[in-house]
């Protein structure tokens, strides 16, 4: 399904602040029909799988790091690796973390709600799918071509900021106009494990001061390659 064109009749006004913590819920959606209003607003009307997680995102700590950035992703780990042929490509019914420092984005892998138990056969513990790599910077929004406005749920207002890829589609984040919460991001995914991908944010903490622990690189990276489909 092609995704409706998107007014162009939003300001350029949000920034994430310098750090912050947001959890968050994403669902994964098979049927392409099933998509997202124009307007942003979601309520899946077919199976999807669900997973909660959460984005810590640092701007000011690192030596010579300029932005650190990591999202955990609790039960279901989001498919962008590419290859239906591979273990990591082909089923995304993992739990995973994408540990963005020192340059390198790390995907760390485990099974799904057990953090202490290793991923299903064929997924690596640790491989990168980035480097150099860079989290987006806080004016990220700004960048993207089309932006538009929509009412969501309870008549909130939300500011849209989109790109469109010829061949991967829609990518959209949405801002609260008002407050500048985030408040939404969504995108189209792999057709083999989900055609649309919804991710709800909530409990939002700007400026939030940030545990060192969050950017400790485990030693299953150590001696980490590429992930399935990349070339870091």
């Amino acid at each position: 399904m092609k995704q409706p064109d998107a007014p162009m009749n939003a300001t350029k006004k949000h920034l994430w602040p310098n750090s912050f913590t947001v959890d968050w819920t994403f669902q994964f959606v098979a049927d392409d029909d099933d998509a997202p209003s124009p307007s942003g607003k979601y309520t899946p009307s077919t199976p999807f799988n669900n997973t909660k997680g959460r984005t810590v995102y640092d701007s000011r700590q690192g030596s010579g790091e300029p932005r650190l950035m990591t999202e955990i992703y609790d039960s279901y780990c989001i498919p962008v690796f590419g290859d239906p042929a591979s273990p990591m490509g082909a089923r995304n019914d993992f739990g995973c973390q994408f540990l963005n420092v020192n340059n390198t984005a790390y995907v760390i892998s485990w099974k799904s709600n057990d953090k202490k138990s290793p991923p299903p056969a064929g997924i690596p513990n640790c491989c990168i799918i980035g480097q150099p790599f860079h989290p987006p910077p806080l004016n990220f929004s700004h960048r993207m071509p089309v932006n538009w406005n929509g009412r969501v749920e309870g008549g909130l207002s939300i500011d849209w900021s989109a790109v469109y890829d010829k061949d991967a589609g829609i990518f959209a984040y949405g801002f609260e106009a008002e407050s500048s919460v985030p408040h939404a991001f969504y995108m189209k995914g792999v057709p083999w494990i989900a055609n649309w991908m919804y991710q709800r944010f909530f409990n939002f903490k700007p400026d939030a001061s940030i545990p060192e622990e969050f950017w400790t690189i485990p030693e299953s990276c150590n001696s980490a390659k590429a992930c399935p489909g990349w070339s870091p």
